[in-house]
């Protein structure tokens, strides 16, 4: 795949660093020039020096041929403006950092946002689940990238529906967050999953095929 990522800050940096060891090609853009030489010369990836909302510079780095475009600034509206500009010009998915968890996701994807990103809201809830299970995953496994967060839509054949949140939970996995109706909860055990939920799960990278084989 061919990914456009706007935004070298910390979040851009470790995402491009998982898509390059997975053999994807990267191109960066940044309006901040120091992070860009930063991202190029640790990453061997191409940064472009400019702004992200600029048409020009999207132009420049190719969208058109781009599998995915992902805005990962620290500002919301920049990242919706940046997706709906990509959209536009002829970007085939785009993807937003979007902070604030009370935005219709139903809305922003009829703008054209396809993917929703809440950093944020994930990483509250992997906390949560170290204070209070931390038997379950070890921090280091995704700091070292061994463990990834999974955003996945419950969908009609999905084997989690009736299932209660404690029975996915085991040394390789757990649920750590659910979106219901656009509100993001921080499950209790008791809790069963149902169709049209959208769930987070954090696993062991190694783990990850067969989490993804049960979800289908």
């Amino acid at each position: 795949m061919y990914v456009v990522i706007v935004g070298a800050g910390n979040l851009g940096y470790y995402l491009t660093h998982l898509l390059l060891e997975e053999k994807h090609e990267c191109l960066i853009i940044d309006k901040d020039e120091s992070r860009c030489n930063k991202i190029a010369n640790e990453l061997d990836v191409i940064a472009i020096n400019g702004d992200g909302t600029d048409p020009k510079v999207l132009a420049k780095a190719d969208i058109t041929e781009a599998d995915a475009l992902v805005a990962l600034t620290g500002q919301d509206d920049t990242n919706m403006v940046i997706c709906l500009l990509a959209k536009d010009i002829g970007a085939k998915q785009v993807g937003a950092r979007i902070s604030r968890i009370d935005y219709n996701e139903e809305i922003l994807k009829k703008l054209g946002i396809d993917i929703i990103i809440h950093p944020e809201a994930a990483a509250a809830g992997y906390i949560e689940e170290l204070i209070t299970k931390p038997e379950v995953l070890d921090l280091a496994f995704l700091s070292r990238g061994n463990a990834e967060i999974l955003e996945v839509n419950i969908q009609d054949k999905s084997r989690l529906i009736g299932k209660k949140v404690k029975e996915f939970e085991n040394e390789h996995s757990a649920i750590i967050g659910i979106y219901e109706k656009g509100e993001l909860v921080i499950p209790k055990d008791s809790i069963k999953i149902k169709k049209g939920m959208k769930v987070l799960i954090i696993a062991k990278k190694d783990h990850v095929p067969n989490i993804k084989k049960l979800i289908n």
